[in-house]
């Protein structure tokens, strides 16, 4: 370990060469397919809906009656919505490029100011951290929502640091775009602080005094949004349900067991946080801030709870090492910050930007040319009986129901988790009904009767696909060995 913070410490590459490091996060960013994430259908939809409808507070899209509804991030659906229309795929793909840049720029002024200006350590930790992020820079809502988080803390270390009790009323206006882009999110911000507040209130009370009209003012801009108290209090009906733990993978805690689908982040949730505690270990050097540990402590606690909460814990630990580490980095000198490329130097750095560039756009094109669903020829299908009406019941699982529901089906079941549950319905609990029937708890006939579905789309994976293809209501009409789904058709007493 020494010999290689020796190596670090030794390493002085130029300041045009650092910036160059910014490409591998941005090059990474611009290969992602952007249609592997079911959500985007029904962010493409909620965006639809609200430019030409309105806010909707009875929930439109599926096939169930007066549930009440709130549509938390609307915000960030009519964004991807917008984008979508004027450029296609590619427009979805811009809006995370964007977003995956100002995080990126943001967590390099956070390491700026958390090393004291400790120029390539920054860059080296907020590409790191940016390239970690990556594997949750899809078209979601909490893309908006890192960005926002990394600037609290950015105005928390700022003031701690200055005491300049301006950049506190930013606060107020991230509190109000949070709110609507993603209102579940919206505590954290205050969770972001604590630590802060924690800190001052046991070392410098009197700073103190700043904060009690901030979150005061943080709270009216919250309540600024379509639906009020209830976008507010959106969490606390839509978290720590059992039902939504076990069937949603990203909810599931952390595990090294094998048969867990999330294998893949729950080995790197426990390589980072290794590879943080091994630095704390060996690199003595650096002053451990108490705030740093506060934080460190609760982002920890929720990246272990769930692996949604991986790119909360990443935030909120990996930047904090430039603290620990710039004992071990130089700064700048005065001839190094003013130093000039040469005309054919500067003509060659701004070459090998253009080639990037272009290999980036061109390799991004490549990757996304397609923009589609699995589904799509089954739910062709479906349209091809010429049965369909805006009646039309559909019967999907979780993960597929967006998709049936951006092609104008009524689905039984999306993704919107959430919006299953009778604490945010006020009708019927829907996630629990899914959950015990996908685990063969409740029987297909009894299931299948109490809706008598229009159309099904079944993985052959669940339980209920033996049963279905032996009911002799339902006729097959379209079959995917790529994909192994099939699509039923009722053939009696349609509606």
């Amino acid at each position: 370990m020494k010999s290689l913070i020796e190596k670090f410490k030794n390493y002085n590459p130029s300041k045009y060469l650092c910036y160059l490091y910014f490409f591998v996060p941005i090059f990474m960013c611009c290969i992602c397919n952007v249609d592997k994430e079911n959500d985007i259908w029904f962010l493409l939809n909620h965006g639809k809906y609200i430019l030409n409808h309105g806010f909707p507070h009875l929930e439109p899209f599926t096939m169930h009656h007066n549930f009440s509804f709130v549509m938390q991030q609307w915000l960030s659906s009519v964004i991807f919505y917008i984008s979508h229309e004027v450029l296609g795929q590619y427009g979805i793909l811009l809006v995370i490029l964007m977003a995956n840049i100002l995080i990126l720029y943001s967590l390099y002024k956070l390491c700026m100011l958390i090393s004291e200006n400790k120029f390539r350590l920054s860059i080296i930790i907020s590409c790191i951290t940016d390239v970690l992020l990556l594997i949750f820079m899809v078209p979601r809502p909490w893309i908006f929502t890192m960005l926002n988080l990394i600037l609290v803390l950015y105005i928390m270390e700022l003031f701690y640091k200055t005491n300049n009790k301006k950049v506190l009323y930013f606060l107020p206006l991230i509190s109000l775009l949070q709110i609507n882009i993603q209102s579940s999110m919206w505590f954290m911000l205050f969770v972001f602080m604590l630590p802060y507040i924690v800190d001052l209130f046991l070392k410098e009370r009197k700073r103190l005094s700043s904060f009690p009209i901030i979150i005061v003012l943080m709270f009216i801009c919250g309540f600024i949004n379509p639906y009020g108290i209830d976008n507010v209090l959106y969490i606390f009906n839509s978290y720590g349900n059992y039902y939504i733990n076990n069937v949603v993978s990203e909810m599931q805690a952390v595990s090294l067991n094998i048969n867990e689908v999330s294998i893949i982040y729950s080995y790197l949730f426990y390589v980072v946080i290794a590879a943080e505690l091994l630095i704390y270990i060996f690199c003595r050097k650096g002053k451990f801030e108490l705030r740093h540990l506060f934080l460190f402590l609760g982002v920890t606690f929720l990246g272990l709870k769930n692996i949604r909460s991986m790119w909360i814990f990443m935030i909120g630990t990996i930047p904090f090492l430039a603290s620990y580490l710039k004992p071990y980095f130089k700064k700048l000198s005065s001839k190094e910050k003013n130093l000039k490329l040469e005309p054919d130097e500067r003509k060659q750095y701004y070459s090998i930007i253009v080639i990037l560039v272009i290999y980036t756009c061109v390799v991004s094109v490549i990757v996304n040319s397609k923009f589609t669903n699995e589904l799509k020829k089954g739910i062709d299908a479906i349209y091809n009986t010429s049965n369909v009406t805006d009646s039309t019941t559909i019967y999907t699982n979780y993960d597929n129901g967006s998709y049936a529901e951006y092609r104008g089906l009524k689905p039984y079941i999306d993704t919107r988790a959430e919006v299953f549950l009778k604490k945010n319905n006020h009708k019927e609990d829907i996630m629990k009904e899914y959950y015990l029937v996908y685990n063969g708890y409740i029987s297909y006939d009894g299931f299948v009767n109490k809706y008598k579905f229009d159309y099904m789309i079944i993985m052959e994976n669940e339980r209920i696909y033996d049963k279905a293809l032996k009911d002799k209501n339902y006729r097959l009409i379209y079959h995917s060995k790529k994909y192994k789904y099939s699509v039923f058709e009722r053939t009696i007493d349609r509606k």
